[in-house]
């Protein structure tokens, strides 16, 4: 089963989709692998206007890590080599050519919040919630979506979020800049969404794209994301995560 979907539309854009419902959209080390690929086929397309990453279903955009695989007994070196590709997945999301649209059709939790941040732009549906809770397991953001996020709203808001690591509401994400548009289920499916984006040439918007991302964000990103995934990689290891961790599955189970 493919977990990842890349269609090439007619119109001019490349839509990606995580097609992992039964489990939230949530991201395995086969999706991580499935993601870099299809980012790699995107960048030889030369006459694509945008990228559209989306989710299947109506529940869930994607709920970060999945569990299964993304245990607390791992030890640091091990948590680094699982959490390190998504962070070159997410770079390679930021520096793509052309711009990119997170269409958040359900909730986006922790990692899923870290990779709708990589997007340039983010709308997401009116009834889901959105939050970076990754402090509440002990641990920080695992990609290097905390210093995109830095990037992408105002740094006190940015803070404000990691460390209290609530979920918020779509209208609280948008309050934050973080949402570009809140919208029902039905326009985010529409191609109306993304009218004004097709409007344009591919040149144009490859040259929106390269002002954009060298205006937000420093030459060292990557190593500034690097630095975020090893402090989450030590932590991983903490008592603090492993109990957080625990207490979730264990609520899960009841």
């Amino acid at each position: 089963m493919e977990l990842v979907k890349l269609a090439f539309k007619d119109e001019g854009y490349a839509q990606l989709t995580l097609n992992r419902t039964e489990k939230l959209n949530s991201v395995s080390k086969q999706m991580t692998d499935e993601l870099y690929k299809a980012l790699q086929k995107v960048k030889e397309m030369k006459d694509i206007k945008f990228l559209t990453l989306t989710g299947e279903g109506e529940r869930a955009f994607c709920t970060g890590g999945d569990l299964t695989e993304l245990h607390a007994d791992m030890n640091a070196e091990e948590a680094y080599g699982v959490l390190h590709p998504m962070k070159v997945v997410l770079y390679e999301l930021v520096t793509l050519p052309v711009p990119t649209i997170a269409l958040l059709n359900g909730q986006a939790r922790g990692g899923g919040c870290e990779l709708a941040t990589a997007c340039d732009f983010r709308y997401g549906v009116d009834y889901a919630s959105y939050g970076f809770v990754q402090a509440n397991l002990g641990i920080t953001p695992g990609w290097g979506g905390g210093v995109l996020l830095y990037s992408r709203i105002h740094s006190n808001a940015a803070a404000h979020w990691l460390m209290e690591a609530k979920m918020y509401t779509a209208k609280q994400a948008y309050n934050t800049g973080w949402l570009h548009k809140v919208v029902t289920v039905n326009q985010l499916r529409s191609m109306d969404i993304i009218q004004s984006f097709l409007n344009k040439t591919p040149e144009q918007m490859k040259w929106f794209k390269k002002q954009y991302t060298s205006h937000i964000f420093a030459r060292d990103l990557s190593l500034k994301m690097e630095e975020e995934v090893r402090q989450c990689s030590l932590l991983w290891e903490s008592d603090a995560h492993k109990a957080a961790v625990q207490k979730f599955m264990d609520k899960r189970k009841n």
